[in-house]
């Protein structure tokens, strides 16, 4: 599991588990999958993400070299650019993911964009 460290941006007051963090230069939109206390928004804490596939997993080799995380539409739902090392995809957040491993071990070591329905947050404890 990667730790970060994740500024809250907003809690949406319509979907309580809808939350936008800055973190590493970027903004990223999650699912809160686990939260022990109560978020402020404007506070830092620290937090781990897990990738959410429902379905069929969609990798494809890319043809850029470079790692992105690409929201689609206003939903959960995000296109992940980094390059396959293992089970982790290392983009702008790392994700582990066993199936990555698994089923696409033949581009390891390569770039790919995978499709991820959504990406959850568990706000640590430490």
């Amino acid at each position: 599991m990667n730790k970060y460290n994740a500024l809250v941006k907003t809690i949406d007051d319509a979907v309580e588990e809808e939350v936008t963090l800055s973190l590493n230069g970027f903004e990223i939109t999650c699912f809160i999958g686990i939260c022990p206390y109560q978020l402020q928004e404007g506070k830092e804490y620290p937090v781990s993400f897990e990738l959410m596939i429902f379905d069929d997993y969609l990798v494809e080799e890319s043809h850029e070299i470079r790692s992105s995380l690409e929201r689609i539409d206003n939903s959960f739902s995000y296109w992940i650019t980094g390059k396959l090392e293992g089970g982790t995809i290392c983009s702008l957040i790392s994700f582990e993911d066993e199936v990555l491993l698994s089923d696409f071990f033949y581009l390891d070591g390569e770039f790919i964009r995978l499709k991820a329905n959504r990406i959850d947050v568990e706000f640590l404890t430490e």
